[in-house]
């Protein structure tokens, strides 16, 4: 009995030592003031998310994304609020020296509230790329940028398109352990 024990117990280090666990997120702030609105839009997003490492190429991961826009579109009070969870699966296609690029595939499924009214459903879906740079084999700096991809609020809009600009680029960083 003892002989099995010892063995389970080996064994789940061994698994153990070859997992590669990493966890860390992003957080966003921008300040829009539209010309002869009474009022600037404040956003704040914030990201946290936890991945595992299923091999060299490949890594499956969620974050939860929590996003707080104020004065939308500059009407004063006009606030939402919005939550979503999304899993999403990386997939690393080139290495050069301590970067590594990829594409991200994501689903989405959240809420929508703005204020003074009830919260409602969101879905997206959709592809971005992005570069993971290792500072050291527990710190490494991750950036995404651009998206390709379908999103629907509803009752309130659906979204499809493709995007490169400032507001689409992201910055985290993530801890391996």
């Amino acid at each position: 009995m003892k002989k099995i024990i010892l063995s389970a117990i080996v064994a789940v280090c061994a698994l153990s030592a070859n997992a590669q666990f990493w966890g860390g997120g992003s957080v966003g702030f921008d300040v829009t003031d539209f010309k002869g609105a009474p009022e600037s839009q404040m956003t704040l997003n914030i990201a946290p998310e936890v991945g595992y490492s299923i091999n060299e190429k490949w890594d499956a991961a969620v974050a939860l994304r929590f996003g707080l826009l104020n004065n939308r579109n500059g009407i004063k009070d006009a606030n939402v609020t919005t939550f979503e969870i999304e899993p999403y699966a990386r997939y690393t296609f080139a290495e050069a020296g301590i970067a590594k690029f990829f594409v991200d595939g994501y689903v989405g499924f959240g809420s929508y509230k703005p204020k003074g009214v009830d919260a409602t459903t969101s879905f997206s879906v959709g592809v971005r790329p992005g570069v993971k740079v290792a500072l050291s084999d527990d710190i490494s700096l991750v950036s995404t940028f651009g998206n390709l991809g379908y999103e629907t609020v509803k009752d309130t809009y659906d979204k499809f398109g493709f995007n490169v600009d400032a507001t689409t680029i992201n910055f985290g960083i993530y801890f391996n352990f």
